[in-house]
């Protein structure tokens, strides 16, 4: 799990770095190319990440613990694994060769070639040619039934007075490979059904109530980074935060529960690399004559920025045994996330 976390997390870094290096000639077109490319991993995070935070609107017992531990994976749509490679975005940046349907990192090979052309005088063009990047193949690599950003997390929480709860989200630094990924949350729900009355029987005991009623609001903040192998030169830092608001309604019986919730997520996230690297590249004239080559060195090239939000709706499950639970759940938004768990009373 640990290196398919990574290996998810740091796709299209690691893809990046591998072939990105003359797209930076085309200058600000190479932001715009790597945005389209990286955007289903980034969105994937931000959906993931902002999902599965309460599985009970009836809060933990005063000062009582519950440790969660659980995988949450964004569902990416088959539309979102290849983009349009649109020619009016881009300044100096057209196709070559090959269809203007090019593959996302989650979308597999790619078939097209890239031309950047531009002017630096007087009929003279930087020009440089590079392969439209790969991505990989999900589904195919690890027989998946779609494509999935996964993101596990371990989440404790504890019991407030006023019938509230407060959950802490983490997932200590993983390391492999020149990657590392952290995680960190808080989370806090209140109870809105000890505002109703409680019903009696005839004998003026409260009789036990099964549906509870919650608010609940969430913030989460993952970092990631990734230092290439065999360099120093530079190295990419990447940032999510995501804020979650619902309402939670649930059915709790003894032994089995039942759980929604309809709410709104808000994401941003940021991808930049740090540092400085070499490009060379062809000087021709407008009859595509070499007249040489020229090396520039191009520093903190990379500013990537990415938005989410809108609604979404879950509906859960929840097994409820003597000092262990176990629990699902699935989100209806842009990306769908699905959630599986377990939970310990301590």
């Amino acid at each position: 799990m640990k290196k398919l976390v990574l290996l998810i997390s740091m796709l299209s870094l690691i893809n990046v770095s591998a072939q990105f290096e003359n797209m930076f000639t085309s200058n600000g077109d190479a932001n715009k190319y790597l945005s389209h490319y990286t955007a289903p991993v980034f969105n994937g995070f931000l959906y993931a990440t902002g999902s599965s935070w309460f599985t009970s609107a009836k809060p933990l017992k005063k000062f009582h613990f519950q440790l969660n531990i659980a995988a949450a994976g964004a569902i990416i749509p088959d539309k979102e694994t290849r983009f349009t490679f649109n020619s009016s975005e881009y300044q100096y940046m057209s196709i070559k060769s090959g269809p203007d349907e090019l593959p996302t990192v989650l979308g597999g090979d790619a078939q097209s070639v890239l031309l950047i052309k531009v002017p630096v005088g007087s009929n003279m063009h930087q020009v440089a040619e590079l392969n439209a990047l790969n991505g990989v193949d999900l589904k195919a690599d690890y027989n998946l039934p779609f494509n999935v950003v996964p993101a596990p997390n371990i989440q404790v929480s504890m019991g407030l007075p006023l019938k509230s709860m407060v959950s802490l989200r983490y997932m200590p630094k993983l390391e492999n490979n020149g990657a590392s990924i952290q995680l960190l949350g808080l989370g806090v729900m209140h109870s809105i059904s000890q505002y109703f009355p409680v019903k009696k029987d005839e004998n003026g005991k409260k009789i036990v109530r099964h549906l509870n009623l919650a608010v609940g609001a969430a913030f989460n903040s993952l970092s990631m980074e990734y230092i290439p192998e065999n360099t120093n030169d530079y190295k990419f830092l990447a940032g999510l935060n995501t804020f979650t608001i619902e309402g939670i309604a649930s059915l709790d019986w003894k032994f089995f529960s039942l759980y929604g919730g309809m709410g709104y997520t808000l994401g941003k996230g940021n991808l930049d690399m740090k540092g400085s690297f070499d490009i060379t590249y062809d000087i021709r004239d407008n009859n595509n004559i070499l007249l040489g080559t020229q090396t520039e060195t191009i520093t903190d090239p990379l500013k990537l920025r990415y938005n989410i939000g809108g609604m979404k709706t879950k509906i859960g499950a929840q097994l409820n045994l003597v000092f262990l639970k176990i629990f699902a759940d699935y989100s209806f938004q842009k990306y769908p996330v699905a959630n599986l768990g377990i939970a310990f009373k301590i």
